[in-house]
């Protein structure tokens, strides 16, 4: 995949969770705002948000999810996936990729979803909520979250198209290919020098740990079975630059 992210800002804000649930889950963060411009919009582009709920009550919460889709555009696909999912959100059922597994939160315990969305080459603003429930008491919200996300393409008129086609120099980290089969790379801007990958399944188990660049060859994940990781990337100075997500397959498609 060659769409490259050219500027990506998050604004996380908190807000109050509903009158009827307060208290009992604490969702972070509760409001989001992503304005993405990418210099190729292809129909592979995706990206993620995560989100850690807590329950700060004295209970064991049965909780659920629904996800509401206040607009986007027609062509836009969400998906949303647990830490407690075995499964990646493309091989989701239906109702599983609606309302999601059940999560059991002892007191103070935490759970983190991912939520993400596919444009499908389209730009456009898509506006999702998720509301977390508990399956004990229904009907009541007892905790939310807005991610409102802007897609772009880079467009520069007074630039003319080059006469070969020429890979741009990466301007954020990205991961390529994805999804991948036998092993990964990583694309870093520059000035950036890549000191330690760490490969981690979404329960946060480390399962693979690679020192400096990986060079022609790559970071292997041959042997791992296929499925959703999140790969954390270090600079030379100990410094985590970025955790990205990456699907592994067998055949890479």
């Amino acid at each position: 995949m060659k769409a490259l992210l050219l500027v990506l800002t998050c604004l996380a804000c908190f807000s109050p969770l509903p009158a009827q649930g307060s208290g009992v889950l604490r969702v972070e963060p509760a409001q989001v705002t992503k304005e993405i411009l990418v210099d190729n919009l292809e129909e592979e582009f995706e990206d993620v948000t995560s989100l850690v709920v807590t329950n700060n009550s004295g209970r064991t919460v049965q909780l659920a999810r629904e996800t509401v889709s206040r607009r986007q555009p027609r062509a836009w696909t969400y998906r949303s996936l647990d830490q407690s999912s075995r499964a990646t959100p493309y091989v989701l059922t239906a109702d599983e990729q609606q309302n999601g597994r059940r999560v059991t939160l002892g007191p103070g315990q935490s759970a983190t979803f991912y939520v993400a969305v596919r444009p499908d080459g389209v730009a456009g603003t898509g506006v999702l909520d998720i509301r977390f429930t508990d399956v004990t008491f229904p009907g009541t919200v007892l905790g939310s979250a807005t991610i409102e996300t802007r897609v772009a393409q880079q467009t520069d008129p007074s630039v003319a198209p080059p006469a070969t086609e020429v890979r741009s120099f990466p301007t954020a980290v990205r991961l390529y290919p994805n999804p991948a089969a036998e092993k990964f790379f990583v694309e870093a801007p520059r000035g950036t020098r890549i000191g330690r990958v760490e490969v981690t399944n979404t329960l946060g188990r480390q399962l693979r740990s690679f020192k400096g660049e990986a060079g022609a060859e790559g970071y292997d994940i041959e042997n791992l079975p296929d499925g959703l990781y999140l790969i954390s990337i270090y600079d030379d100075s100990g410094k985590k630059v970025k955790t990205l997500r990456l699907l592994h397959r067998e055949f890479g498609a």
